[in-house]
């Protein structure tokens, strides 16, 4: 859309100073989707103008966050990677991206762009935090906690950097590590349920099955329908072969969290113990479909594809 001025003239057929004058108009007004049309076409002409770039990252901004607020993700991510094309090193636009690419689950193209955020801005604290989320969800450990801990260095009262160190050593199986963190996490902000829950995923993994299960009636305490800790209880007493409990919680898990392989995998064990063949082997099955579905997605590795990107 081209933006039109009070004379009517089109903003197009303006000087580049008079057209900068228009966009920043259009921007205090709120009109973020032409202010963002004349500051591109401002870029294309004079890629320098300092002013321009500031008002295209902020008025994109603008445009991406209202797009996310209400669901639109993809319309979001589009102006988030028009914004990029015009300026590919503005670190406000990076960062926006990046943070939307992780929470759409697109790992590979969230961790390309904050790696190239970290080379602008090496030494700022969000955007190791935020390239320490998608490394651990990519399983590239070490560089997850080298950046958490870095960040934990600028600040190291942030309760949610100690619960995302502990993840990280958990997935390592650096358990003494993880539950310090864990801990620690709680000590900053007790009223949580979340670091409780990794607690007691943390004795579970160790074997401390009466343990465990404390830490997950305390997360039940908080959140009755957390439904990791539900399962968690269930896997406790299946190990503890209190096969009766382990069916209680077990059951409760899946109608929480259906799609959770692991809830599905010990009630189909526990169902076994118990003499219900038939309903075991449906939760087997069910199980082993959950778990071929998260191989295929894992495998695939969800990853924006560009029309350069097609063989």
């Amino acid at each position: 859309m081209i933006a039109v001025v009070a004379s009517g003239q089109s903003a197009q057929t303006l000087p580049l100073q008079d057209r900068l004058a228009e966009a920043q108009r259009l921007q205090t007004a709120g009109d973020f989707g032409q202010a963002c049309d004349l500051y591109e076409q401002i870029l294309q002409i004079d890629p320098s103008d300092g002013v321009a770039r500031e008002g295209m990252s902020t008025s994109t901004e603008h445009l991406a966050l209202s797009a996310r607020a209400v669901g639109n993700m993809d319309e979001a991510l589009e102006d988030l990677l028009r914004a990029k094309k015009v300026e590919p090193n503005d670190a406000r636009v990076l960062y926006d991206l990046g943070i939307l690419e992780d929470e759409m689950h697109l790992f590979k193209d969230a961790d390309k762009v904050l790696d190239q955020l970290v080379a602008v801005e090496p030494n700022e604290p969000n955007v190791l935090y935020a390239r320490a989320r998608v490394k651990l969800d990519l399983g590239q450990l070490e560089v997850a906690q080298q950046d958490m801990q870095a960040y934990l260095k600028a600040r190291p009262l942030d309760a949610s950097a100690h619960y995302g160190l502990g993840r990280i050593y958990l997935q390592g199986l650096q358990f003494d590590k993880a539950h310090a963190e864990f801990q620690q996490s709680i000590t900053i902000q007790p009223q949580q349920t979340e670091a409780y829950y990794q607690l007691g995923q943390t004795d579970l993994d160790q074997n401390n099955y009466p343990d465990a299960i404390k830490l997950f009636q305390k997360t039940l305490e908080r959140a009755p329908q957390h439904g990791g800790a539900l399962a968690g209880l269930g896997i406790a007493y299946f190990k503890l072969k209190q096969y009766n409990n382990a069916d209680l919680w077990l059951t409760k898990a899946i109608q929480v969290a259906p799609d959770y392989q692991p809830a599905h995998y010990y009630l189909g064990l526990t169902l076994a113990r118990l003499n219900k063949a038939d309903e075991s082997t449906r939760e087997l099955q069910t199980a082993a479909a959950l778990a071929d579905k998260d191989n295929k997605q894992s495998a695939s590795g969800l990853q924006i594809i560009s029309p350069g990107d097609h063989p």
